[in-house]
């Protein structure tokens, strides 16, 4: 293809995105939308899955990054989702969720509110923080250095 035809089928596909409404335009860029981000985040998370029936019995997932795109869907999808549903959505155990939702809270990502009617479950959800630092991280080409500093967290004072 000569550089003509290249112009032309971006030009093209720019105007299918628009259509289409998985694109904004932000200071002059093309950025998918929190529900196309979303749409990524479950296809990442089917893949995931499918390497783990590819590969039993062998860790071919990371946890954290589970944990973060099940809780930016449901930010995304303004549903609500309880700790325990979060490890299981994620196919996590508890413990390992309990571990990291301690360091995503320390870290500002998250926030924890408990369920008034019942006191045994507690809702998690993200913080707009969180959820902008995970559409940063899923979106190609976003400089993560226009959010603010992250808050970091010392492992030393973290609980097993």
């Amino acid at each position: 293809m000569n550089k003509e035809e290249l112009a032309r089928l971006a030009a093209i596909q720019t105007l299918i995105g628009e259509l289409l409404g998985h694109h904004e335009e932000v200071h002059g860029e093309t950025v998918p939308t929190f529900e196309r981000l979303a749409a990524i985040a479950k296809a990442k998370i089917q893949a995931r899955r499918r390497r783990q029936e590819l590969f039993p019995g062998i860790q071919v997932a990371d946890p954290a990054w589970d944990l973060m795109l099940e809780l930016f869907i449901h930010h995304v999808e303004m549903r609500q989702i309880s700790v325990t549903g979060l490890g299981l959505g994620a196919n996590i155990p508890g413990a390992t969720v309990l571990r990291w939702l301690a360091i995503f809270h320390e870290a500002g990502l998250i926030v924890r509110e408990p369920d008034p009617s019942d006191r045994r479950r507690v809702w998690v959800r993200l913080t707009q923080s969180g959820a902008e630092r995970i559409a940063m991280a899923i979106s190609p080409g976003n400089a993560i250095s226009s959010l603010p500093a992250a808050r970091t967290v010392e492992r030393s004072t973290l609980a097993a």
